[in-house]
């Protein structure tokens, strides 16, 4: 009995413990979300994209707005559920940030997001993200 007891705690803690896990979401600041309503209410202003790359299923996005540090930001991808029927497919992302900082300088800060959910297969995809002059091929 008494190594029945040591065995299960033993399992439950190494199930519990998963490094895997901590570094995605270091990796993802925010996660992307698939909801229309959510997209079409999301205001695309006070803040610029100055950059973005894609690296596999992670995008990151260099965003300048005015703040005091950008520590309390958090940032949003809004995709509108909907998939453009073109050669490739074509998706319509948006950043959603929430910035209740009441300063006046001016700084930028990168969020990653992971878009896998963005894509249903191999082929390639366009994303067209407002706020970014030209389509993220994915």
């Amino acid at each position: 009995m008494k190594l029945k007891s040591i065995f299960l705690i033993t399992l439950l803690a190494f199930l519990g413990c998963s490094e895997t896990a901590e570094t995605t979401l270091e990796l993802c600041n925010e996660c992307v979300i698939i909801d229309n309503n959510l997209y079409n209410e999301t205001a695309t202003t006070g803040y610029n994209i100055n950059n973005a790359i894609l690296d596999g299923d992670l995008l990151t996005l260099n965003i300048m707005a005015s703040g005091c540090d950008g520590t309390s930001w958090r940032a949003t991808l809004v995709d509108a559920d909907l998939i453009l029927e073109s050669n490739p497919t074509q998706r319509n992302i948006k950043i959603n940030l929430e910035n209740t900082e009441a300063c006046l300088a001016v700084i930028s800060k990168d969020f990653t997001f992971n878009i896998k959910d963005l894509k249903d297969s191999d082929t390639t995809i366009l994303l067209n993200l407002e706020g970014w002059d030209s389509q993220i091929q994915y």
